[in-house]
């Protein structure tokens, strides 16, 4: 029996689901195959469809369409709060998705988003980077090597320890890939978010002519791969941040 590949976690971006987003990063997904093993999950807020979702993935075995943030009020909420189970306020997002990690097991080592999800792994990343700081990484968390962003834009999502240190601005020092689209209404702000809130000695970015989409292109999904694979064995070089 083959040992267990290395899990790579995917959030979709909002007005998406896992369904969707697996099928948006099959072509990926594929490529990498014999590498790791892409996981998908579902955020837990419903919201209408997002951006480029529609007419494609209209039937009902799409729906419902969700979000990682609610918006009481107009007001979004940084943290991912908000969720009710059963009565019971579930704790913020970013421990919510811990916990769904640790509940799947295996053995995760990076984290990739798409549009709103990008946010997700930003706090991912950042909750983890100031836990370890702060030496209240403990043995048996979960580890990301690295992190993969695509056509994101926006914030990382705020965790209990980011909200304790809300006025200082860190930049995210686990090694990252960005990708953006040339065409994409969210091209400013994916390359904001770049150069805003990620380290520029860790993280290297690339873009492609598309649209708000995961690339399908063979040549695309060929060199979106390769960069994959260099950040996950990247080495910080500081003259160097674009491939």
């Amino acid at each position: 029996m083959a040992p267990a590949l290395p899990r790579i976690a995917f959030f979709h971006g909002g007005g998406s689901n896992s369904t969707i987003s697996e099928i948006q990063c099959s072509p990926t997904a594929h490529a990498l195959r014999n590498e790791y093993e892409f996981v998908f999950f579902d955020a837990p807020f419903e919201r209408s469809a997002g951006p480029e979702v529609l007419p494609a993935f209209r039937d009902e075995i799409y729906q419902p369409y969700r979000s990682w943030f609610t918006s009481p009020n107009g007001i979004e909420l940084t943290d991912g709060s908000g969720f009710e189970s059963s009565g019971m306020m579930e704790e913020d997002g970013i421990d919510r998705v811990w916990d769904m990690m640790r509940q799947k097991g295996g053995n995760w080592v990076a984290a990739m988003g798409f549009s709103q999800g990008t946010r997700v792994v930003g706090g991912l990343l950042l909750d983890q980077q100031r836990r370890k700081e702060a030496g209240l990484f403990r043995n048996g968390d979960i580890d990301l090597q690295f992190g993969v962003l695509c056509m994101g834009g926006g914030a990382p999502m705020v965790s209990s320890i980011s909200r304790d240190g809300s006025n200082k601005l860190d930049l995210i020092k686990v090694p990252t890939l960005h990708l953006h689209g040339t065409i994409d209404p969210n091209y400013q702000r994916g390359k904001e978010q770049f150069k805003t809130y990620y380290d520029p000695q860790h993280s290297a970015a690339i873009e492609i002519e598309y649209r708000h989409a995961m690339p399908w292109k063979k040549s695309d999904v060929e060199k979106f791969v390769q960069c994959i694979r260099k950040i996950a064995g990247f080495v910080p070089v500081q003259e160097k941040r674009g491939w």
